[in-house]
């Protein structure tokens, strides 16, 4: 028995995708190719209409990603004043 799984891809991610700057998109389409699967990568790349090496690239950077955030969003300091 063959079980066919068709990957979905919605209008809202595609969105998204535009709204994220050039880092962010190749993280996001990386996560997205690796939820996929084995072709993963090349659904992803048509589906957003990125290149296959922006998709892998997204990949291993995902993979090399700490598992704590390195920086900060906001400035030492920053937040409400305690008296």
């Amino acid at each position: 028995m063959f079980i066919t799984i068709i990957p979905v891809i919605t209008e809202d991610e595609i969105r998204y995708y535009k709204q994220l700057d050039e880092r962010q998109g190749r993280l996001f389409l990386g996560l997205k190719a690796q939820s996929l699967g084995r072709s993963g990568v090349r659904l992803v790349s048509e589906a957003f209409g990125a290149d296959i090496k922006t998709v892998r690239k997204g990949k291993s950077e995902l993979s090399a990603l700490p598992s704590t955030p390195t920086k900060r969003i906001r400035k030492t300091g920053g937040g409400a004043k305690k008296n």
